[in-house]
């Protein structure tokens, strides 16, 4: 599996974990697909990542903040559950191109890694 499919399914993994689902999207995401670069996002579900990435970065990040954990504290649980149900959906559509064969493009290894604390503010946000 790609570097990038495994960021994707890192994400997935979390978000299958324990805890509230606002904390499980700020790990899932922020650790894993804030990470990946637009132009490495493979064809195939590069509208529904941009839409996804346009929500996380939707709302101006407090002093300390990430912009995920911004956007995420601003969800609604229902919110939260409909973002993380996107990541499930963009990640078995990338088992079916596996599948059948279709080339991902590589992730890049020199994007920058930004600073991410998930655990810092994510118990507050429920």
């Amino acid at each position: 599996m790609c570097q990038f499919s495994d960021k994707f399914y890192t994400a997935v993994s979390t978000l299958s974990g324990g805890g509230p689902i606002k904390t499980r999207l700020i790990a899932a995401y922020g650790e894993n697909l804030d990470l990946i670069a637009d132009e490495d996002v493979p064809d195939i579900i590069q509208p529904k990542f941009e839409s996804l990435r346009a929500k996380m970065h939707a709302i101006k990040p407090l002093t300390g903040e990430s912009p995920v954990l911004a956007a995420v504290r601003k969800m609604s649980a229902t919110e939260a559950a409909v973002c993380a149900s996107h990541i499930v959906t963009m990640f078995s559509e990338l088992v079916r191109v596996k599948t059948t064969g279709e080339r991902l493009r590589p992730l890049r290894h020199d994007a920058a890694q930004p600073d991410f604390d998930a655990g810092r503010d994510a118990a507050s946000l429920n």
